[in-house]
């Protein structure tokens, strides 16, 4: 009796231990009252984060994998208000005005400016390694996000002390890091977010948000702000490619975290020019499953998700070239479930474009920042080859 009782005990706390071992079921990364629910979920698909586009990727798309992607390029080109810039710079001549290199140790670092349309001047840190290549060299574009000296932080451009601080203790320099692993290096500032590249909020008419100003003007001329970040992106690489002693065209990589993440993935899925692309703490769903929406409000673009569905099918259009997508698992601005969920989504595209093994994810240990121990061997990797 009393045998069947401790064999009956030592069950009852095995079972009990291995219900605590299963995963629990999520919790929602945000909840919305019910009568938002049913709405939102009208709004983006029962799943919200999953609603089917019409040239979203399926195995069926008439023509294969390569047709899905001229497609699917052609309408966000047009989403992004691409052509709408194109029109409105028709004859303009971007041009460059590079200052005189400043010798730091071990590379040098250049002022840049590019006229990218009429009037419009972007600043940019041009860094070299000092010691001059017997072949061709690598570029590594760095892209920042909300941030207002994001370019000269990327670039190890430092305010004080505590700047400088601040910056290194969240590996926030990649434009260094990159140049310091023989890469040429360029640190562009993003428009809207860079402080020299805002548009005033006037009268707080915006919230007090130069980068939602810029996309309310931006939506007004039928434009989008990601799509004059895109357009700044591509003149500058233009400048870089034909113009710029020692760059290799056949090697160029471009990253960015938070919104400079979020450009790296469009310029991945549209110019093809990149290498290896690694957006960090960015790459995600549109919204979760409850209908919350990931990302700054200048970052989307009206219509992607009805025609082009996920942002990871966007994404995706960088398929077979080397893309890989970092995440920290403290990052409050992104829920592990629906991150992981949309990485699966990339995974399986990029599986049917006979790509598997060039897509990878990575989990870094802490919150929104750059993890150069994930980021730089599989640039390395693939930028050796």
């Amino acid at each position: 009796m009393r045998f069947h009782f401790i064999v009956a005990l030592c069950w009852l706390c095995l079972a009990n231990w291995a219900i605590g071992q299963q995963p629990l079921e999520p919790k929602a990364f945000a909840e919305f009252p019910p009568r938002s629910q049913q709405y939102l979920q009208r709004l983006h698909g029962k799943q919200a984060a999953a609603a089917p586009g019409e040239l979203a990727f399926r195995d069926d798309f008439p023509g294969g994998f390569a047709a899905w992607q001229r497609a699917a390029r052609k309408q966000l080109t047009a989403l992004l208000g691409i052509d709408q810039i194109r029109r409105a710079a028709r004859g303009h001549q971007p041009t460059v005005a590079l200052g005189e290199p400043i010798v730091e140790a071990g590379y040098t670092r250049q002022l840049g400016r590019m006229e990218t349309e009429p009037g419009v001047k972007i600043p940019f840190w041009l860094l070299r390694p000092q010691r001059k290549a017997s072949s061709p060299t690598p570029l590594v574009i760095c892209a920042h996000g909300h941030d207002a000296d994001g370019w000269n932080t990327y670039a190890g451009v430092y305010r004080d002390d505590q700047h400088r601080s601040k910056t290194l203790a969240k590996d926030g320099d990649p434009a260094v890091q990159a140049v310091r692993r023989g890469y040429i290096a360029i640190a562009p500032a993003t428009r809207g977010l860079a402080a020299v590249t805002q548009i005033p909020d006037l009268k707080n008419r915006h919230g007090n948000r130069p980068c939602r100003a810029q996309l309310i003007h931006c939506l007004l001329a039928g434009r989008t702000a990601v799509g004059e970040r895109v357009w700044d992106s591509q003149r500058i690489l233009d400048w870089a490619v034909a113009d710029l002693d020692g760059v290799d065209p056949q090697r160029i990589a471009f990253l960015g975290n938070s919104g400079g993440g979020v450009l790296t993935v469009y310029m991945a899925a549209l110019d093809e020019r990149i290498s290896v692309a690694v957006p960090s703490c960015s790459f995600t769903s549109y919204t979760s499953r409850t209908g919350f929406v990931f990302h700054c409000d200048c970052c989307l673009v009206p219509g992607a998700q009805p025609l082009l569905g996920d942002m990871a099918d966007i994404g995706a259009l960088a398929a077979p070239r080397p893309l890989l997508a970092v995440h920290g698992r403290k990052d409050g601005l992104h829920s592990f479930a629906d991150v992981e969920r949309a990485m699966a989504r990339v995974a399986t595209i990029y599986r049917a474009a006979k790509a598997a093994d060039r897509f990878g994810h990575r989990w870094g240990s802490e919150g929104h920042k750059f993890y150069p121990k994930l980021m730089w061997p599989f640039i390395e990797a693939e930028l050796a080859k």
